[in-house]
């Protein structure tokens, strides 16, 4: 009898290891792919960041121009922009064999 309760406490030890192993992993996966969206998602912050601090801002870019590009740059009103619009056909070149 000793032998069966011996047997069947070191199944059950197996079996409880498995199971602890298996959803261990699992957590550990799902934490690996939480934590590459994180990393995924705070590059896309920094450079959402980086563009609209420094790129969008139109006193930013003044104040750049005058460190940096001296008078070259001019400042223009939105409504002085237009749209143009550009239609280029482009047809295939085929070489002919002689």
């Amino acid at each position: 009898m000793k032998k069966f309760w011996a047997i069947s406490l070191i199944l059950f030890l197996i079996v409880t290891t498995t199971l602890i192993k298996n959803t261990t992993k699992n957590l550990e996966d799902q934490i690996f792919t939480k934590r590459e969206n994180i990393r995924i998602l705070k590059k896309e912050l920094s450079d959402l960041l980086l563009e609209y601090n420094y790129l969008s801002s139109a006193e930013k870019l003044m104040q750049y121009q005058t460190k940096f590009f001296e008078e070259e740059l001019i400042q223009k009103k939105l409504e002085d922009f237009q749209v143009i619009e550009n239609n280029i056909e482009i047809k295939k070149i085929t070489k002919i064999d002689e």
